[in-house]
């Protein structure tokens, strides 16, 4: 090992190389006791699986130490590593991607001690932690600043105890981000240069290979679930997915609604042509355009005007720290990207409780409207089955109280998300579903979907949040949530709907028109 500070062992080391040999020794002899683990009960191998998850956490924290101290030393680092990430690689034949995910969690852990200590006890798992220094990697001075104070990590605690890895991801980048716009405009430029599609052809056949932006690829990702190729029997879903992106292709060149380019005059004027007139009223007419959702607090409204102000009087400041706007899935939009959607889009406006839930569209229809569907995405994000992670595009609206048994409505406050499984198991099992009320001191309205509990007809809690399997107080009516005292005047989010052009030239549908003041005033206070 090349050591240029040369640095002498000391006591303390060697005392904990032999605790590191006892542990090992120790896990080692584990192996023999858990081999009979068949014949243990369920709630001996769950107790098991649970202390394993924390003892790996306790370990992830202790060896962030050992790597940061190493780090900085360089003392392995050999005449031919590039750096200690190479050293790391190298040593443990993992390869470069996984030292360096290693090295990006110990600084995490060693900068942020309140994370520490709860991976250290088994509150944060490992895949979190893993989503929050993708995360604090790139963040700027001023979000780092904050991201120190204890009131911050004890946040994300909260944040990581109550959500899936994905979710946790998504909501600490827009954490990050409301402390410091300027960093996500920068790294959204960067995204921006990076952007390249090349087709390469084959013997075997055309190879294609890219990267784009959030923005550019959720427009992609909405258009190719828009050309309705499902997997089936005789292909999978990457096979599907490549047919839709084939036709969405032929669209494009194919002329307006896919059935020819039409024809023009010398001139250049376009020629009457009856096939194309009626394709055309078929795909503008009752059909809904696909639309990339973008969910805005009216505060970042706000501040995107305020700053194009402040920019025409002279004033170059740039962003004040503001909640990001967001797509559906939870991604943060830089305030330049908002900007730039803004220019071609159609903006519906949703009133909010101060609990974050939209409130209700009034329908009285069975099937939810595409409207009303927007507006349950709003509040639920994803599958609502506590642990799920299926995104909202894959996902359905359940009647919380059925149609045909309980005489449910159509509405937004009735409405849940769940994806294809879960909705299964819902009708399966019988189970009944209350949308359980938020505390009152919540982080950003667009931050915290909203929690549900799955109970059978008979009160057995089989899906709950952390905590939340039986807790006094909640709404005990299916679907009906109480908002907590004192949690302030109802908030605004717009939504916009960013078209994925087919080319017809028809308006997208905003979201729903303003409701009238009183109906809000009520569907507020609980009583819709």
């Amino acid at each position: 090992m090349f050591d240029p500070g040369g640095a002498r062992p000391t006591a303390g080391g060697a005392a904990a190389l032999a605790r590191l040999d006892e542990l090992v020794a120790a896990a080692t002899s584990l192996g023999d006791v858990v081999a009979g683990c068949g014949g243990w009960s369920g709630g001996q191998r769950s107790g098991a699986l649970r202390r394993l998850d924390r003892l790996a956490g306790a370990l992830a924290t202790v060896r962030s130490g050992l790597l940061v101290a190493e780090q900085r030393s360089q003392g392995s680092v050999g005449p031919g590593d590039r750096d200690f990430i190479a050293t790391r690689a190298r040593m443990t034949r993992t390869g470069l991607g996984e030292a360096r995910r290693e090295v990006r969690q110990a600084e995490t852990l060693t900068a942020l001690p309140a994370i520490a200590d709860a991976v250290g006890d088994g509150r944060v798992p490992l895949p979190h932690l893993d989503a929050l220094a993708r995360v604090t990697a790139t963040a700027g001075d001023r979000a780092t600043t904050e991201l120190a104070r204890p009131e911050t990590q004890a946040r994300l605690v909260r944040m990581a105890e109550q959500q899936s890895a994905r979710e946790f991801g998504a909501s600490a980048a827009r954490l990050v981000a409301s402390f410091d716009p300027e960093t996500l405009e920068r790294t959204v430029e960067a995204q921006r240069r990076e952007r390249f599609l090349v087709l390469s052809r084959q013997p075997d056949g055309t190879h294609l290979k890219g990267r784009l932006d959030h923005l550019s690829a959720e427009v992609l990702r909405t258009a190719i679930a828009a050309a309705g190729q499902a997997p089936d029997g005789d292909r999978t879903k990457a096979q599907a997915d490549a047919d839709a992106l084939v036709a969405v292709a032929e669209r494009a060149i194919a002329g307006t609604a896919g059935v020819r380019a039409r024809r023009t005059s010398p001139g250049g004027q376009l020629l009457p042509d009856a096939a194309q007139d009626a394709a055309d009223a078929r795909v503008s007419g009752v059909s809904n355009r696909p639309t990339v959702s973008v969910l805005v607090p009216v505060e970042t409204f706000a501040e995107l005007r305020a700053a194009q102000q402040r920019r025409e009087a002279g004033d170059e400041g740039g962003w004040r720290p503001v909640e990001p706007a967001m797509l559906e899935d939870g991604t943060p939009l830089a305030m330049s990207q908002l900007a730039r959607v803004l220019c071609d889009s159609e903006v519906g406006r949703i009133v909010m409780s101060a609990d974050g839930v939209p409130l209700d569209l009034g329908r009285t229809e069975r099937l939810y409207t595409g409207q009303q569907r927007r507006a349950v995405i709003v509040r639920d994000r994803q599958c609502a089955w506590n642990g799920c992670d299926v995104p909202a595009a894959y996902c359905e609206v359940h009647h919380i109280r059925w149609w045909d048994r309980h005489q449910g409505r159509t509405s937004v406050e009735n409405g849940v998300l769940l994806c294809s499984h879960h909705h299964h198991v819902v009708h399966q099992l019988d189970l009944d579903i209350v949308r359980l009320s938020r505390p009152p001191s919540r982080g950003p309205m667009l931050g915290d979907p909203a929690r549900y509990r799955f109970a059978t007809r008979g009160g057995r809690c089989v899906s709950a949040p952390p905590g939340r399997a039986a807790p006094p107080g909640d709404a005990a009516q299916p679907g009906v949530c109480t908002p907590p005292g004192g949690g302030g005047p109802p908030r605004e989010v717009a939504l916009v709907g960013v078209d994925v052009p087919p080319g017809d030239g028809s308006p997208a549908d905003t979201l729903f028109e303003d409701p009238p003041a009183h109906r809000a005033a009520d569907l507020v206070r609980g009583r819709a």
